[in-house]
């Protein structure tokens, strides 16, 4: 196995190529993967600072994408390092890490003492992370086909995620073990989870629209959204994540259609 170089004493990027949980073990900084999920999925993938909020996974590349995200330590694992109070050391948790990219980074490492406080970077990602969950709040429709068509839409862009980093791509049959397996997991957390998430918040808040014998369907994406998401997180055996039905994409593009 390949030694693997940490950038900085209290943080590291992770590297394209690699699993982020591998690269954080590798270096002696031990996150579990739940953390490591939790706290890319609240961030949506995005740096956490204010002003900033850049794509963690941007397709520098035209067909490849990269992972840049840093989980930054908000007290630091050396006690002596910026933010360390003498005394105790950062734990490698959820609770002490946040989603920057590397500028952001390294301008809140290299600044000077008491520039960027513990309870800055602790507000900075409350506050991101709320306004992630904001943008999953859905709007109100006045018709069924544009109901429908919203829905279609977020299908598409999972479906696009899917097809391309997905376990039943091209570039997964090709290479189980490419790159492509991480930015699968991280979109997932980033992108087809909260996309999931929209849905079902839209089915809900729309249910009176959506025709009896059309409900069953819609039940079905429900549940295995649910499903997908704690798989995402904690690993389930596969016969207990419901898979996706189809039948629903097919229903939304029908409804919409009538538009």
């Amino acid at each position: 196995m390949r030694k693997f170089t940490p950038r900085r004493r209290n943080g590291q990027l992770i590297k394209f190529g690699e699993s982020p949980l591998a690269a954080e073990q590798q270096s002696c900084v031990v996150i579990s993967e739940r953390d490591l999920k939790k706290l890319w999925g609240r961030a949506a993938g995005h740096c956490s600072a204010p002003g900033c909020g850049v794509d963690c996974i941007p397709f520098l590349d035209p067909k490849t994408p990269t992972v840049i995200g840093e989980m930054a330590h908000v007290i630091p694992r050396s006690k002596d390092w910026i933010r360390g109070d003498g005394a105790n050391e950062g734990e490698d948790t959820y609770e002490n890490r946040i989603l920057l990219c590397p500028t952001c980074h390294t301008k809140v490492d290299k600044a000077p003492e008491g520039t960027y406080p513990r309870q800055l970077l602790l507000d900075w990602k409350a506050k991101h992370e709320a306004q992630v969950a904001a943008a999953l709040k859905v709007p109100r429709f006045d018709t069924l086909p544009e109901l429908a068509g919203a829905i279609e839409k977020l299908l598409q862009e999972n479906y696009f995620i899917w097809k391309k980093w997905g376990p039943d791509s091209a570039l997964a049959e090709k290479n189980p073990f490419s790159s492509g397996a991480r930015i699968w997991g991280l979109q997932k957390l980033s992108t087809v989870i909260p996309n999931n998430t929209r849905i079902v918040w839209l089915l809900r808040k729309h249910e009176k629209f959506i025709p009896t014998e059309h409900w069953k369907t819609c039940v079905e994406f429900v549940q295995h959204a649910s499903a997908f998401e704690q798989n995402a997180y904690t690993r389930m055996d596969s016969e207990a994540v419901p898979r996706f039905p189809r039948e629903f994409a097919a229903l939304m593009m029908k409804l919409a259609s009538t538009r």
